[in-house]
C-alpha cells in the first residue's frame, strides 16, 4: 500500500489511473485547492454571496460551482470557498468589499489547518458508505459527518470530501482500508484532469 506523501500528477501510469476511475474509484489529494473560510449574520452573508455569483446563492446544504471554484454553503451563517490561488484571491477581495460597504463578512484562509480529497468513480458512494460518511447526495448537495468532515458530490461519479484538519497518513490510509474492496486506490492529478478533458 503506497503511503501518503503529499499530492502527486501521478504514481506510475496515468492511463492506468484513468482506468481506475472510470471502472473502481481513485482517491486524490486535492492539495492544490485552498479553502476560504466566510462568516457572517445570514443577510449580510447572502448580500455578499450574490455579489460574488449572482442571483443563484446557494442555500445551506447546497454548493456553487463559478469556473473551477466551489462556494459550499455549510450554514446560513458560514460560506466555504474551495478554490485555486488565484480565486482565492478574488473571494478575499470580496468579503473586504463586502465590510467597506457595510456588510461586515469575517474570511480567514484555512488552507493550511484543513484538507480536501476526492473520491472518483463508479464505486466512489460503495466507498463513501463503507467509510461512514455522507453518500447519499445530490449532484451540488454537500454533508457534514458531525466529526469535521463535511462532503460534496462534485459530479455524477465524483464526491470531494472537505476536512477540518490536514490530512494525514492516517486518515488516508482509513479512506484507503474501507475503500479497498470496492477497488480504491490512489490516483494522481494527472488522471483527474484527463478525465474532465476526455469524453467517456
Amino acid at each position: 500500500m503506497l503511503d501518503h506523501l503529499g499530492p502527486a500528477a501521478h504514481y506510475g501510469s496515468v492511463a492506468t489511473e484513468l482506468a481506475i476511475c472510470r471502472k473502481t474509484a481513485g482517491i486524490i489529494d486535492r492539495a492544490e485547492l485552498g479553502r476560504l473560510e466566510l462568516v457572517g449574520r445570514e443577510p449580510w452573508m447572502e448580500h455578499a454571496l450574490a455579489h460574488a455569483i449572482g442571483p443563484a446563492v446557494p442555500p445551506p446544504g447546497r454548493a456553487a460551482l463559478l469556473g473551477d471554484t466551489w462556494c459550499c454553503r455549510v450554514a446560513a451563517e458560514r460560506a466555504l470557498v474551495v478554490a485555486p490561488p488565484a480565486a482565492r484571491a478574488r473571494w478575499r477581495r470580496l468579503a473586504r468589499e463586502a465590510i467597506v460597504a457595510g456588510h461586515p463578512i469575517a474570511y480567514s484562509d484555512v488552507t493550511s489547518t484543513s484538507a480536501a480529497i476526492s473520491i472518483v468513480g463508479p464505486a466512489a458512494r460503495a466507498v463513501l458508505r463503507a467509510a461512514e460518511l455522507p453518500h447519499e447526495l445530490e449532484p451540488g448537495e454537500l454533508a457534514a459527518d458531525g466529526s469535521g468532515t463535511t462532503v460534496l458530490r462534485d459530479g455524477p461519479e465524483r464526491f470531494l470530501l472537505l476536512l477540518s484538519e490536514p490530512l494525514t497518513s492516517a486518515v488516508w490510509h482509513e479512506l484507503l482500508e474501507a475503500g479497498r474492496p470496492f477497488g480504491l486506490s490512489p490516483v494522481g492529478s494527472d488522471a483527474l484532469v484527463r478525465l474532465r478533458a476526455v469524453p467517456r
